[in-house]
């Protein structure tokens, strides 16, 4: 996209009725709007309807609700303005930044402006959402906005101003559908995001097994205090629907590190893992590392459990990983046992698995 076109944010297929919008609407209602922060390049204006604006009015308190027309010419004036300019209309938009941010043409307006404005004026319109950015984080629109002002941070009183807005939230808002992202963003963003963490020691468990906490903890699984904790609970996580994610998380990103411990956590529980739905995507992530397939290969092999693994699907699709990775000096014992416990067995729907197994341990 050619940098000297006029950038706007435009709701994506929605058709606006009329140019007065209520920033105060009910929650059911905006659940449903389809909102897109995409950009897109607009070179000519839609022509506004019943209320459109021909100049931008002196006191803006004119202007809302904002119509769809006029808040994309606020937002292509916002691009040609010279410094001085845009900080006149910064000053305008002062007061009335915590209600643009939810509105329905607004928040396009304040996303436009976040990614023109100076540093220092940046700080300025986050100095003006104090005492509302955790209301801005719940709600439909003002989410996507605000993850756009959080992704430009660079000034330590940023994150200062972050740090004292959300203190105490952090974990509600992780549950929640839309505050989640923002707590994601600050994760990604921040430069010291320990005050994000900090209040997630304690919670670790309570998020894992959340729809949208789990999205927030896999973005801090490289901490060590979060990967002890997920370490401390792994049995119960890796055999929840959502739980499961962290722990492979912490097998892909702390590998040898934790083998030791996680092969202990498992220990004597081997095949019940494998044949669990959940648990058995993870025990197909630990067999990619060393000590752990080890250990996993010797209880099989010892206990002769293969024959139960063979006759059950996720059982297969762990024997399936485990011919990919298996060691050399393992392989022909795993196959001798598979082999075995392979006569007799009839299972049309399995056979598939169990022709991959076999080529995959005679390679």
């Amino acid at each position: 996209m050619e940098r000297n076109k006029n950038i706007t944010y435009t709701l994506s297929k929605r058709k606006v009725d009329g140019c007065a919008s209520n920033p105060n609407e009910n929650s059911s209602d905006s659940l449903q709007e389809r909102v897109s922060t995409n950009f897109s390049s607009q070179t000519s204006l839609v022509q506004a309807s019943n209320c459109d604006h021909k100049a931008v009015p002196s006191d803006l308190v004119q202007i809302f609700p904002l119509n769809k027309s006029f808040s994309k010419s606020l937002q292509q004036q916002i691009s040609k303005s010279s410094p001085i300019e845009l900080d006149k209309l910064i000053k305008a938009l002062y007061k009335h930044m915590p209600e643009l941010m939810i509105d329905l043409n607004g928040n396009y307006l304040c996303q436009t402006l976040f990614h023109t404005c100076s540093a220092d004026q940046r700080l300025s319109l986050l100095n003006a959402l104090r005492g509302s950015l955790v209301k801005i984080s719940y709600h439909p629109r003002g989410t996507h906005a605000l993850q756009n002002l959080i992704a430009m941070t660079n000034l330590k009183e940023e994150e200062n101003i972050y740090r004292d807005e959300f203190k105490n939230n952090i974990v509600e808002m992780s549950k929640n559908v839309n505050a989640s992202h923002v707590v994601q963003r600050l994760l990604i963003n921040v430069g010291n995001r320990y005050f994000v963490i900090r209040e997630m020691m304690g919670h670790v468990k309570e998020l894992a097994i959340d729809k949208f906490g789990v999205c927030v903890l896999k973005k801090c699984c490289n901490d060590p205090q979060v990967m002890s904790e997920i370490l401390g609970d792994a049995l119960l996580l890796m055999q929840h629907p959502y739980g499961n994610y962290v722990v492979q998380c912490i097998l892909e990103i702390w590998k040898e590190e934790v083998g030791y411990e996680f092969a202990s956590c498992i220990q004597g529980r081997i095949t019940q893992l494998c044949l669990q739905k959940y648990s058995s995507n993870v025990v197909e992530k630990a067999l990619k590392v060393d000590y752990v397939r080890d250990c996993i290969v010797k209880e099989l092999l010892i206990e002769d459990k293969i024959k139960e693994l063979i006759g059950n699907q996720y059982g297969c699709y762990v024997l399936r990983t485990l011919a990919s990775v298996c060691s050399a000096k393992d392989r022909p014992l795993v196959l001798d046992s598979v082999n075995i416990h392979l006569k007799g067995l009839f299972a049309p729907k399995l056979k598939p698995l169990w022709q991959e197994i076999i080529q995959g341990l005679s390679r």
